[in-house]
Order: C-alpha cells, then sequence, then structure tokens
C-alpha cells in the first residue's frame, strides 16, 4: 500500500493483481477506496487493478486547498501517467464521475473505457445546496457522526437499508461513516461547488458505460441519462432497487455490467 507523491501532495494507492489491461477505480465522497473492495477480488485475477484516495479523502494528505474538480482530476491524470497504466478502464463513482468524466474528455489518451456510476456532469442543482452548506458546515464543526443517517440514506437505497439480511454490512458502512474526520468537510464542500462540464462531454470517445440506480437521492437517474445523452455512443443502465452506492449494494450486477462492458469494446 504506497503512497507517492502527485501535484505537491501524498496519494495512498494501491496496485493489484495482473494482466495485460489496467482498470483504475475512483471513488465517491465519504466512501474511499475501501468501497471497492468487491470489485478489486472479482477482478485482481485478470487485471491490474488501481484504487486510491483522492487528495482531501482517506489515507491521502488533507491539504486545505487544491480539492476542486479540475486539480483532482489533474492528480488522477498523473497518476494514471506516473505509474504507466494508461491507456486504462476508467471507473469512477459519483464525486468520481466528475473526475473521470474531466479526465476522460482532456486526457483521452489515458482511457480506454469509462464506466460512470451515479454521474452528473452538471453543478450541484441549487436546491440542494442550502442543506449540503448547513451539513457541510456540521460537520465541520462537530465531525460526521452524529449525522450518520442522513449520510447512510445519501449513499444507500431503501431497498438496501430496510434488507434484514444485510444489516450487517449496512452497520460496517454505518461505522465508517462515523469514523469520518472533519476535514471531509473541505472536500465536500469542493463538490457542492463544482462548475458544470456539460460541453466538455461532446470530447469523450472512450466507450462509456452509465449506471444509475432507480433508487438514487443524490444524482437522480435523470441527471444520470442527462451525462449519457451527452457522450457520442454511450450505453445507458438503470438498476432496479438500488441507490446510489450501486457497486456496494450490487456488486454482482455491477461486476457483470464492468466485465461485458470491458469485454465488448475489445471486440
Amino acid at each position: 500500500m504506497p503512497d507517492i507523491r502527485i501535484g505537491g501532495v501524498r496519494l495512498h494507492y494501491t496496485l493489484d493483481g495482473d494482466g495485460p489491461e489496467t482498470l483504475v477505480f475512483v471513488h465517491g465522497l465519504m466512501l474511499a477506496s475501501e468501497s471497492w473492495e468487491r470489485q478489486v477480488a472479482h477482478f485482481a485475477g485478470r487485471y491490474r487493478v488501481l484504487t486510491f484516495d483522492l487528495r482531501g479523502q482517506g489515507r491521502s494528505e488533507h491539504p486545505r486547498a487544491g480539492l476542486d474538480l479540475d486539480n483532482l482530476a489533474a492528480d488522477t491524470a498523473e497518476l494514471i501517467h506516473t505509474l504507466g497504466l494508461g491507456p486504462c478502464h476508467l471507473v469512477g463513482f459519483s464525486m468520481g464521475t466528475f473526475v473521470a468524466l474531466r479526465v476522460a474528455a482532456r486526457r483521452p489518451e489515458l482511457v480506454r473505457t469509462l464506466t460512470l456510476i451515479g454521474p452528473s456532469a452538471e453543478a450541484e442543482e441549487p436546491a440542494n445546496l442550502p442543506r449540503y452548506r448547513l451539513l457541510i458546515g456540521l460537520v465541520k464543526a462537530i465531525g460526521p457522526a452524529p449525522f450518520t443517517r442522513p449520510l447512510m440514506k445519501i449513499l444507500f437505497g431503501d431497498t438496501f437499508l430496510k434488507d434484514p439480511a444485510r444489516r450487517a454490512e449496512a452497520e460496517r458502512w454505518r461505522g465508517y461513516l462515523r469514523r469520518l474526520p472533519r476535514a471531509l468537510a473541505r472536500a465536500a464542500a469542493a463538490s457542492a461547488g463544482r462548475r458544470g462540464v456539460e460541453a466538455e462531454l461532446a470530447w469523450i470517445r472512450a466507450p462509456t458505460l452509465v449506471v444509475s440506480g432507480d433508487e438514487d437521492r443524490p444524482i437522480s437517474p435523470t441527471r444520470a441519462r442527462a451525462v449519457h445523452a451527452g457522450i457520442p455512443g454511450s450505453r445507458f443502465v438503470a438498476v432496479p432497487a438500488t441507490g446510489h452506492a450501486v457497486m456496494i449494494e450490487r456488486p454482482a450486477r455491477f461486476n457483470a455490467l464492468l466485465e461485458g462492458h470491458i469485454s465488448g469494446a475489445a471486440t
């Protein structure tokens, strides 16, 4: 589990598996690289698999500045280039899709295929900003522990949260959220204040798969479909009875979708 300096900041990364091609997973806000564990376990037997923590999150350095999406995308592109992993199969979740879209549009030579879970190319919806700013301010002041219930409802759908058979799994992620540092508020503020990149979608040439859970609260299937509509030749898949974190709630389904997408792009 090495660290590397990228863009003047220490980034934590893990490179698993072996194979002629590489999958690079970009996590979302709150859930760092651990969120991809089911994908690493599935794909590392046949691919190199890179997971890493974005600056300001997880085990990477938590600077006070430079957390905007353009910097995160530049970090990601430089990491892929420095480790010699391009062109790769780039996969992003939530805020990770904001990063992955920018990388695919601006550094197309690094991206063989693109997969997006719960994406948006737009700035945050104005109607959401007041409550997000309130929540971010409270997390900065007292930490996330008192707010795990609303945070869980952001990440996961009702089907997952109400399933008795998955109670232990849900509790694990609830405990993970309780332990997040107050510094996460800086990354959250940068995500909420992002600018839209709708005009850049047409620049993306990598075969693209857009995946959206139909119980997704923070980024509705409608907004995900807008990303699909803007990327030439992309494919959209709706996953029923599933919230935002499709790769955690439906790992077997998502892994099959990703595998099919990668294989289809090779033919």
